[in-house]
């Protein structure tokens, strides 16, 4: 069971999902994509995008717990938002880890965990710094009938 709370002001149940300082590792991973799957399904995405939603912040915060972290111990930040103008819904993972040098990436395996959330996502970003590293990815939901 998750023991980290939301930290966010919400306006209304479906405008934000915030879970921050959660621990970087693999058994909080479940917890947070359970909550994030019951938000998207209220948030106004059809089922497809629902799932590519859940799939691309999966891998997300699975890259914080692999790379971001090598010798354990950091936290990682999860804020879903339903922005209104415009219209779109936006996932944001951020670690405060440190990027590898791109040797040691090289010789890692995997390496399309990047490729595969920019493909799910209709937007997505990666922001790296010394701060940390912050993916972004956003998705648009369909207009009402």
């Amino acid at each position: 069971m998750m023991t980290t709370r939301p930290a966010c002001a919400r306006d209304e149940p479906t405008s934000e999902l915030c879970y921050r300082e959660v621990p970087a590792a693999p058994e909080r991973l479940p917890a947070l994509r359970n909550a994030l799957s019951e938000w998207a399904g209220r948030a106004g995405l059809d089922a497809e995008q629902v799932e590519k939603l859940i799939l691309a912040s999966y891998e997300a915060l699975a890259n914080v717990v692999a790379h971001a972290y090598p010798d354990g111990g950091g936290v990682l930040d999860l804020q879903a938002r339903l922005l209104r103008d415009p219209a779109r819904v936006e996932v944001t993972v951020t670690d405060y880890g440190r990027w590898r040098p791109e040797a040691q990436r090289r010789r890692d395996l995997g390496g399309r965990g990047l490729i595969l959330l920019r493909s799910l996502a209709e937007h997505a970003e990666v922001l790296t710094g010394g701060a940390g590293t912050t993916v972004r990815m956003s998705w648009t939901p369909p207009s009402p009938s």
